[in-house]
Order: C-alpha cells, then sequence, then structure tokens
C-alpha cells in the first residue's frame, strides 16, 4: 500500500544532528510513511548510522550519490518516492512530534491547498533558541495579516508569490511545509540555479499558483549555525540581489500561464517593474547604510534622476508615509479583493482520525469558519 506520507532526508556530513533527526521522524504521532535517506557521501560517520536505522525500519530506504548540492537530493528523494505528501526533513532539523498529523490533517481537510506552513523555531547549533532571528519577523509572512499569524487560515494564490516581489521569503525554511506531491507535476521539481538559495524560486512558483493552509499549533525547527550550507550567504550583496531578480522573473514568466488574464495584465502592466525598480534602490540604501553622505547623495540623485516609482517612493517617505516593503501587503491584498479574490481566509480543518485522512482527502473541502485546530 502506497504510504501516506513521503520523508526525504537528505544528509551531508550532519552526524552531530542526524540521530535527533531520525528520532523526531520515527516518533511521530503518524506511523504511516516512508522515509528516503540520500546522503552525499559523507565521510563523517553519517552513512554508517544511516545503515544502522535502515536496518531497524523496513520503512527507510538508502542511496548515496553525488555531492550536488541539497536540491538535486530533495528531486532524488521525490523520484523514488510515491506518498501522497511530501516532507523535506533536512538532516539538522527537527520537528514536533506531531507535525506530519497536525499538517496531514490539514491538507487533507482541504483538498484545494497543495501546501502545509507551520511556525518554524530558530535554534542554534545546541537546540536553543536564536533570540536575534525571531520568527516570523525574519520573513514576510506576518505582513499585514493581524492576528492570523496565530490562528488557522488560508492564503490563496497568487498572494504568498506576489509578496515575493519585495524580496522577501514568506516561507523561511522548507520544513515548515508539507506538500502534496500533485503540486510538483505543476510547477515542477526544485532547481539548482542558483546555488544554495533557488529554493526562492520554488517557493515562489508554488505561492503564485497553489494555497496554502497555515497551521499553528505545531512546528518545525530551522538551525542557524556555521556549517550549513547558506552560512555564507550575504543577503546585502549585489550578487544575492542580482540572483533573486533573476528568480523573480523567472518564476512570474514560468506561472504567467497558468495565471488568470486580470492577474497577469496587473503584473505586466506596471507591478513587476515597479517592484524591481524598488528592490534596486533599497538594494542600493543597504548597500550605502555606513556611509552617510554617499547614501544621502543616492537618495537626493534618486529623487531628481530615479524611476517614477522610486521618485514617488521618496516622496511619501518625506510625507511620513510607510516603507513600500511594509505595506506591500496590505496593497497586494486589496488589489486581489478588487480582482475578486480574497486572498486571507480564517478557517480551520474539521477534526479527523488518522484512519480517516485517505477518505477526507476525497470527500472534505467545506471552510468551517467556526472550528479549530
Amino acid at each position: 500500500m502506497t504510504p501516506l506520507v513521503s520523508i526525504c532526508l537528505p544528509n551531508l556530513n550532519a552526524r552531530p544532528f542526524l540521530e535527533e533527526r531520525f528520532h523526531t521522524i520515527l516518533g511521530q504521532t503518524l506511523q504511516d510513511w516512508e522515509l528516503f535517506v540520500y546522503d552525499s557521501h559523507s565521510d563523517d560517520g553519517s552513512w554508517e548510522l544511516i545503515q544502522d536505522f535502515a536496518r531497524k525500519d523496513a520503512r527507510i530506504r538508502i542511496l548515496q550519490g553525488p555531492r550536488e548540492g541539497p536540491y538535486p537530493a530533495w528531486n532524488e528523494c521525490l523520484r523514488n518516492t510515491t506518498g501522497e505528501y511530501v516532507y523535506v526533513a533536512t538532516s539538522d532539523d527537527t520537528m514536533a512530534p506531531e507535525f506530519l498529523e497536525r499538517m496531514v490533517t490539514g491538507l487533507a481537510a482541504y483538498p484545494d491547498c497543495d501546501l502545509a506552513h507551520s511556525p518554524v523555531v530558530i535554534v542554534d547549533d545546541r537546540g536553543e533558541a536564536v533570540k536575534e532571528l525571531p520568527w516570523p519577523d525574519v520573513t514576510a509572512f506576518a505582513d499585514g495579516i493581524g492576528d492570523l499569524v496565530s490562528v488557522p487560515h488560508i492564503r490563496r494564490a497568487p498572494y504568498d508569490g506576489l509578496v515575493q516581489l519585495t524580496g522577501r521569503h514568506v516561507v523561511l525554511s522548507i520544513t515548515q511545509l508539507l506538500i502534496r506531491r500533485s503540486l510538483f507535476s505543476r510547477i515542477g521539481t526544485f532547481t539548482n540555479r542558483w546555488g544554495s538559495v533557488s529554493d526562492f524560486n520554488w517557493e515562489m512558483k508554488a505561492g503564485l499558483l497553489a494555497n496554502t493552509l497555515h497551521v499553528p499549533n505545531t512546528w518545525a525547527t530551522w538551525r542557524y549555525h556555521s556549517a550549513q550550507l547558506t552560512a555564507g550567504v550575504d543577503s546585502r550583496s549585489a550578487e544575492y540581489s542580482r540572483k533573486i531578480e533573476e528568480m523573480i522573473q523567472d518564476a512570474v514568466r514560468t506561472c504567467e500561464p497558468h495565471l488568470p488574464a486580470a492577474i497577469v495584465d496587473g503584473i505586466r502592466s506596471g507591478m513587476l517593474e515597479r517592484a524591481k525598480h524598488l528592490r534596486a534602490y533599497y538594494s542600493m540604501l543597504r548597500h550605502h547604510r555606513e556611509r552617510a553622505f554617499s547614501k544621502r547623495f543616492f537618495q537626493v540623485s534618486q529623487a531628481f534622476t530615479g524611476p517614477k516609482a522610486v521618485r514617488s517612493e521618496i516622496l511619501g517617505r518625506i510625507l511620513g508615509r510607510p516603507k513600500w516593503s511594509e505595506n506591500a501587503t496590505t496593497e497586494i491584498r486589496q488589489w486581489l479583493e478588487s480582482l475578486g479574490i480574497d486572498p486571507l481566509v480564517r478557517c480551520a480543518p474539521d477534526s479527523q482520525t488518522v484512519a480517516g485522512h485517505r477518505a477526507s482527502a476525497m470527500n472534505a473541502g467545506r471552510l468551517n469558519l467556526d472550528a479549530s485546530l
């Protein structure tokens, strides 16, 4: 029988965290899963540990392959699994014992949603919360949605994808997501084109085309430490800004054929170009941040010779209006509402047992506005 959830565990020399990761999978309250471990020829003892766990549990299959980065490893896991839902369990992170059960319950209740999204706890190499990096402040997820941060809700496409026109992530870590497998047939698998930050591109495509259910009463972790793949990424660099621009353009181009004509018209008639100019402007401000005179000179020059969107932004700031990045989510929501799309819907999945997940995925889908998780 096909397992309900396919767990993909990519690994490269994460032996200090790997045993805990295995235990958080084995300890899930939902046990209808398969685990595929793809190890990129680790030399720190990881492979021996992986083999030991695989010998003890028939649900675990393992494979070694070349070191090509995280996204090819994720794709290899997808090719070798069959579950209705997919979870990428990065090897240095963890999750709550009821994580899979509650996320599956949500997607089973709402078949029009292809993503379930949970809170994330940012931890250090010792597993302790990093207070300097509070979630959701480090993402655009909570911008403009008020108390929906802490209650079940659906964010309807293309809202999340359009929010990423700001250049900020809505989803901090893949560990926050449970993905309906059918979504990959619509938007493709993961690309390695932009190196270790390429998940921004897949995330934006998913946000443009897929509804997301937020499940607030569970959690996953994202471990912030010096050995992680993205440790050397400078989000304030010109190179990072270039990659963000390319990923946004690619996501919009890929998704346009699947978006309603009114959405495409709005994006192409000014939204995409305006966002590009404002991202570039604020990127340059960050570049000049430690040189007061240089920063002021740049702002003055842009006020007279910059693109229209930038000149309007500078005037707005002089008049005390909020920055574009702070107001963008409100603008996007209001624009979608004017097109008859309600992008934020408060809701909660119906109460279900694990045994009823498969049947409910076929029959459920009604909003239950009064229930709670």
